[in-house]
């Protein structure tokens, strides 16, 4: 009896001794990195299609060509509205000397000068028209689809899409069970599936509501992503 309690006494001290348990994060149903940012590429004029300037695949940094749409009328606008202004100009060099000399009204002066400057409005709408003729990439990512061809007429439907992996998202659903185990700010260490590599994700959305049907609740975390070595797409685990 006395070994016994010797035993138990033993046990009950390495307890003491080893302290606290670390606090796990419950396992998720599903986890999945999904990119940071996804963009429909559109445009507000119609036109015909004239060069898709990229593939599927592709990489394009923020600002980079992606489709252009014939601009010959914008063009043809643009070199009248720069031969008025030439003309405008020179006669309202040459009225403003006959001004000097009581030659010529106040008046024509004063209307060389709005016929010019409606000339270099109608000048800097063309300039407008010719820069929506080319769709350029808002952010750097890459080009996950492209819904059009050369000669193609644009309508409403988006262009292409554009993902950002720069950065993804891990979309994690968990049971209602663990409502309120997290927090925004909140690290969770996490194991991308197809790389084996285990990455840092912070909490930046959490639902504040259970899904009555599934019974479940979707937390949102972010992770760095500079080199791009981790696929969009990929499934995780929590590491535990």
């Amino acid at each position: 009896m006395m070994r016994r309690w010797k035993m138990m006494a033993a046990a009950l001290t390495g307890l003491l001794c080893a302290g606290p348990v670390a606090a796990q994060v419950a396992a998720p149903l599903t986890c999945l990195l999904v990119p940071a940012r996804s963009s429909d590429i559109g445009s507000d004029r119609s036109g015909i299609v004239i060069s898709v300037d990229v593939a599927r695949g592709d990489f394009v940094e923020a600002g980079d060509p992606l489709v252009r749409f014939d601009t010959r009328l914008a063009d043809a606008d643009l070199q009248v509205a720069q031969i008025t202004i030439n003309g405008l100009q020179e006669r309202l060099g040459r009225s403003e000397g006959l001004l000097s000399r009581n030659l010529i009204s106040r008046d024509e002066i004063e209307a060389l000068r709005t016929d010019l400057a409606l000339a270099m409005a109608e000048q800097a709408r063309a300039l407008i028209e010719l820069e929506r003729g080319t769709i350029r990439a808002p952010f750097a990512g890459y080009v996950a689809e492209v819904a059009i061809a050369e000669g193609e007429l644009i309508g409403p439907e988006p262009l292409l899409r554009i993902i950002e992996v720069d950065q993804l998202e891990a979309e994690l659903v968990f049971l209602a069970g663990a409502f309120g185990e997290f927090e925004i700010g909140q690290e969770i260490s996490l194991s991308v599936e197809l790389t084996q590599a285990s990455v840092t994700a912070t909490i930046t959305a959490i639902d504040p509501f259970i899904d009555a049907t599934s019974n479940t609740f979707t937390v949102m975390a972010e992770i760095d992503n500079p080199d791009r070595a981790i696929p969009a797409g990929s499934s995780c685990a929590v590491a535990l």
